[in-house]
């Protein structure tokens, strides 16, 4: 128990503390000078990455110029051409022919969402949903242009050629496309854009050999339908048991804290039953993953996901993942992902064929649990062991999709799940509340009893002295804890839930602009460590509110003097919440705050209907009554005994002695 001296010397402290902190403090003009040092160093540091990257794409532009500059001199027809075109075989071999097809873009269009492809290495080059927004109103886009890639990297002889360096010719369901279509494709059809990537002319197989990869749009789906098909290239590709596949992309911001989202990025993978994934909180981190099938792998954001998905029976067969967090969040990305993927081949076979899917779309548990490969794990519910999982998911989640039916704003439905969720829990509440509402009206009895009892040799009699208080007031002890551990796991579960709902995404209620955010009424100047430069106000609220509960708790039973440590940590306890949930979202305060109101609502009904004179009468109507021990008390009087007679026993030694 902690002491006054100990509060006191607690306070000094931070008194201390506090002043040395104000002293010590720069001037306006240090602090200048220090932000102004700060600037140029993180100038420097972007300077010399954007150096670093441009230095990269000058040399990959470099590349592509040599190879546009070859393809237009091989087109010629004069000596030039021809020497240009023996540098394009030595380049691509025997593709070097497709690397002088036309560079072509389409855009397919969708219920969901249009999707951009290049002939440039056969790629979905964007992605963009048609239902949602970032927080700034601009499109949710996937693969944005120039911020992706993906390929296979090919052993072709000595060579290995990138799928994404080779133009493939385009055919919409099997048909040469034309640049003047427009590709639109809803409810359950389906569209078929084709990428094919043929071997030259005059190879000395009978058929030519291609490459082919061939995307399924479908009109009310996420899913992109992703197949690889390998024909008459069995004497051309010398990977003979699995193939390399490349996958890199920079996740663009799309909500409105970065910094909670970053935190969310990450790379999911299911490895055969179980949902892996690499460090959060904006960690770097990578992993390598071989010898277990891999069924997908998940490029996941705070509310929104790019997958790729294996639809064969054999799954990949190794990967190497790794992330890294933007520093500086230049151009507004997050984090830049990649994944190097094995996929399973047999060489030795004329056709092959490899199916996949690509997922873009949203973390919504409706929508990915639909699919029945656990994706809907990536969705931050709760740990299973401690029930938070199933909770949000066969409780809250139900529930709340119900509600959702009715059209009604966010902040009602959160009101009504509330109210929904105390009354579910209200028999545990009363028993609660009014087990302490009872202990309150019988603490002179126990304060007899420590009177009775004040020597520590004398804990065990005056602890069984307060038992059979208990009980002959009809109190079970146990009552008033073990409720409010069962509401618990529901309480955590709800701190999950509302910040991993996308459902709550961009929804306003009263001064919150975002439900799934903090709701700031004040942005500050500078930043609080630990708290950060807002104030949300939902937050400030419930924190008052929490104060008010403690206040009420602590004179309902009477710890003041009794426990003046225990009256410091619970008054502590609301102002450390404050620093740990001003940032979170305003649903999760918004639920918080009115889960105290109708607690203060049930404490005051239960209140009334304790009557105060019956539980005395009871107590003294029950005193004069034998009382039945239990085992238990037998045990404990039988182990009283004898801890007696040692002590007796000791203490007549010892006189011996003297």
């Amino acid at each position: 128990m902690i002491d006054k001296k100990t509060i006191i010397g607690l306070v000094l402290i931070f008194c201390v503390f506090g002043v040395w902190m104000y002293i010590t403090q720069p001037s306006e003009a240090e602090r200048a000078k220090m932000k102004q040092k700060q600037d140029s160093a993180i100038a420097a540091q972007i300077k010399a990455e954007k150096e670093a990257e441009k230095a990269e794409q000058m040399s990959e532009q470099d590349n592509e110029n040599m190879s546009e500059e070859l393809i237009a001199m091989a087109k010629g027809d004069d000596s030039v051409a021809l020497a240009a075109q023996k540098q394009l075989s030595d380049q691509f071999g025997i593709f070097s022919e497709a690397a002088m097809n036309e560079n072509k873009s389409l855009r397919v269009e969708s219920d969901l969402m249009e999707v951009d492809f290049s002939s440039l290495g056969a790629n979905i080059e964007q992605v963009i949903l048609k239902e949602y927004k970032t927080y700034h109103q601009d499109s949710v886009k996937f693969f944005t242009k120039g911020g992706n890639s993906y390929g296979l990297n090919l052993s072709v002889g000595a060579r290995v050629l990138r799928t994404k360096d080779l133009n493939f010719e385009v055919f919409v369901n099997d048909k040469p496309y034309t640049s003047n279509q427009k590709l639109k494709v809803g409810g359950k059809d389906s569209l078929v854009v084709s990428m094919r990537l043929y071997t030259n002319q005059d190879t000395a197989s009978k058929d030519r050999g291609c490459l082919e990869y061939r995307y399924t749009i479908r009109g009310n789906d996420y899913r992109v339908g992703f197949e690889i098909v390998f024909s008459n290239l069995n004497n051309v590709i010398t990977d003979r048991n699995t193939l390399e596949f490349v996958w890199d992309a920079k996740l663009r911001m799309k909500e409105k804290d970065r910094s909670v989202e970053v935190k969310n990025s990450s790379i999911y993978y299911l490895l055969k039953d179980e949902v892996e994934y690499l460090k959060e909180n904006g960690v770097d981190d990578q992993k390598e993953e071989s010898g277990i099938p891999i069924r997908w792998i998940s490029f996941k954001q705070q509310f929104f996901s790019t997958a790729l998905i294996s639809e064969e029976a054999e799954n990949f067969t190794y990967a190497k993942m790794q992330t890294q967090t933007e520093k500086g969040g230049k151009d507004n990305y997050l984090r830049t992902m990649s994944a190097n993927i094995n996929i399973p081949f047999d060489g030795d076979k004329k056709h092959y064929e490899y199916g996949m899917d690509f997922f873009f779309g949203p973390n919504k548990y409706s929508v990915i649990s639909d699919y029945d490969i656990d994706m809907e794990q990536i969705i931050p519910l709760g740990w299973g062991f401690f029930l938070l999982h199933w909770i949000n998911r066969f409780v809250i989640l139900p529930v709340f999709n119900f509600l959702q039916q009715f059209g009604w704003n966010m902040g009602i439905i959160i009101l009504i799940l509330t109210i929904l969720v105390k009354l579910v829990l209200f028999p545990l509440a009363y028993k609660s509340y009014s087990s302490s509402a009872k202990m309150r009206i019988i603490a002179p009895e126990v304060q007899k009893i420590n009177e009775k009892y004040p020597k520590q040799e004398q804990a065990m009699q005056k602890q069984q002295a307060i038992m059979n208080l208990y009980k002959r007031a009809g109190i079970n002890p146990m009552s008033g804890c073990l409720p409010m551990l069962f509401q618990f796991p529901i309480l955590v579960a709800m701190f999950r839930f509302f910040p991993a709902s996308i459902e709550l995404r961009q929804q306003s209620f009263l001064w919150a602009d975002d439900l799934s955010s903090y709701d700031s009424i004040l942005n500050l100047p500078f930043n609080i460590p630990f708290y950060g430069s807002h104030v949300s106000l939902f937050c400030l609220l419930m924190t008052i509110a929490q104060l008010f509960y403690t206040r009420m708790t602590m004179k309902q039973q009477q710890q003041s003097n009794a426990m003046p440590g225990m009256k410091f940590m619970m008054y502590f306890m609301p102002i450390m919440m404050l620093f740990i949930l001003n940032s979170q979202s305003a649903a999760l305060n918004y639920y918080y705050l009115i889960s105290l109101c109708i607690t203060f609502l049930q404490m005051f009904i239960i209140q009334r209907t304790i009557n105060e004179q019956k539980v005395l009468k009871r107590l003294e109507a029950n005193s004069k009554k034998p009382l039945k021990k239990s085992k238990w008390q037998q045990r404990i009087e039988a182990l009283e005994k004898q801890n007696q007679a040692l002590i007796a026993e000791r203490q007549k030694q010892q006189n011996k002695r003297k």
